[in-house]
């Protein structure tokens, strides 16, 4: 996994997943798509690396914020813009890719969605909380995820790949607008083309070169 389709899947978690009420034996997705909020979040990968970040959603705005070996990285998606943004703050500059919604499904980890079977294993506890534990059957590629909802405050607290691929935990949510500048590409900084990767989707790393503020 490059470091580019993790930003991704840190994005795409937060964007997918969200609180709502939690019906009885429910075979449908016990959340709804809460629209704006912001959450930390823990990735954990199956060969032992960390990462922790802070995801800020606003409609179809996303922006995710971490560190790794010592940089500072943002990644916003703006759907209507149709661009994914990568913002290096320390560089002043940020690396722009179109946005095509059919091609990033693929890199989603969590990309079931609202359309996965959801299965009701049963009460649970995470961290001391006590909630309710699911597996997922992805309607759209048959993987298989582990989920566990906040009986109490219905956030979801963690997801887990069957494979043990990947463990994701959240925590500290805030519902609410969030600020408009979170997902603009700050005034000054560089704008060019992410170069082409390998694995990424065809057509994909093009962009403009305008720097833009808000």
């Amino acid at each position: 996994m490059t470091r580019f389709h993790l930003l991704l899947v840190l994005a795409f978690v937060c964007g997918w997943l969200s609180p709502a009420s939690l019906p009885a034996q429910e075979v449908r997705a016990p959340f709804t798509m809460n629209k704006q909020y912001s959450a930390d979040m823990t990735v954990i990968t199956k060969n032992g690396m960390t990462l922790k970040t802070k995801t800020y959603i606003d409609n179809d705005k996303v922006r995710s914020e971490l560190e790794m070996n010592g940089m500072k990285i943002a990644t916003i998606v703006r759907k209507d813009k149709s661009k994914v943004y990568e913002v290096m703050p320390e560089q002043k500059m940020v690396l722009e890719m179109d946005y095509d919604e059919s091609k990033f499904k693929g890199l989603n980890a969590a990309a079931f969605g609202n359309d996965g079977k959801y299965d009701l294993v049963g009460p649970d506890v995470v961290d001391g909380v006590n909630c309710t534990k699911y597996t997922v059957t992805s309607d759209k590629n048959h993987q298989v995820f582990v989920f566990w909802l906040d009986t109490v405050n219905k956030v979801p607290l963690k997801m887990e790949a069957q494979d043990h691929s990947f463990t994701v935990k959240w925590s500290n949510f805030k519902s609410g607008p969030q600020s408009p500048d979170l997902f603009e590409i700050p005034a000054g900084y560089q704008v060019t083309p992410m170069p082409a990767m390998p694995g990424m989707p065809s057509g994909m790393g093009s962009g403009s070169g305008d720097a833009g503020g808000p």
